[in-house]
């Protein structure tokens, strides 16, 4: 009977560490990020497994008289799923992605250890947390948080005068952080210069922002203008 218990036990921690780290990847599911349920489920049931191997080691190895330790196993997951998260994560046109799902990866399998050695509590309560935020986080950003945007312009112009884009920024009234240029090709016997430049309009209303796009792709000598990871500008200007 008692072994029946234990099995029981164990048993409620996989189904748990199941639930609530399934949860966490629904939500990721929802947003189309590269690690959904799936994968979210099976790094929190892997991760209530290792715990329960350790706590089977330290059980039935104890008592004759080897000392091992039941929290080693559980260092190992917390540290190895950083290569896993390192996979969710996409860097590229000027932008970093799948940071949020990397470290929800990590957190599920936290949340997995924590079920898998019984602290049901905890597991319980971090996964609202993280669920709470991950929900709801981006909507409190948006509309009670007055975030700095910060935009990246790559800019193809056969013009030398680097000076006028900063101009026309502060003209705009839209902070320029940093010019940087590229190099140059040729094109069409035609000289390319290209060239990146760091934006911050630094308010919420993006009318301004818009208005200095306009200008810039409108400029002599402007070939093509596109802000970096959007599509809000993405064509030529001759």
């Amino acid at each position: 009977m008692e072994e029946l218990w234990i099995y029981g036990e164990q048993g409620l921690r996989i189904l748990l560490a199941l639930v609530l780290s399934g949860w966490i990847g629904y939500d990721r599911s929802k947003k189309s990020r590269a690690a959904g349920l799936r994968t979210h489920a099976l790094v929190g049931t892997a991760s209530a497994l290792v715990m329960l191997t350790s706590e089977f080691i330290y059980v039935h190895y104890s008592p004759m008289g080897a000392s091992p330790d039941p929290a080693r196993l559980g260092a190992q997951i917390i540290s190895g799923i950083g290569f896993l998260g390192a996979g969710t994560i996409i860097q590229g046109r000027g932008s970093v992605k799948g940071l949020t799902t990397a470290a929800s990866l990590w957190g599920v399998g936290t949340i997995g250890i924590a079920a898998g050695i019984g602290f049901y509590y905890g597991a319980i309560l971090t996964t609202v947390i993280f669920y709470v935020l991950l929900r709801f986080a981006t909507l409190i950003e948006s509309g009670m948080v007055n975030r700095i945007e910060t935009k990246r312009i790559f800019i193809q112009t056969q013009s030398n005068d680097l000076n006028i884009f900063e101009q026309l920024a502060l003209q705009h009234n839209v902070f320029v952080d940093k010019v940087q240029y590229m190099g140059s090709d040729i094109l069409a016997d035609k000289k390319i210069h290209y060239i990146l430049i760091t934006l911050n309009p630094r308010q919420k209303n993006m009318d301004k922002y818009r208005d200095l796009m306009r200008t810039y792709g409108s400029l002599e000598g402007v070939v093509k203008l596109k802000v970096v990871g959007e599509n809000l500008v993405d064509e030529e200007f001759d």
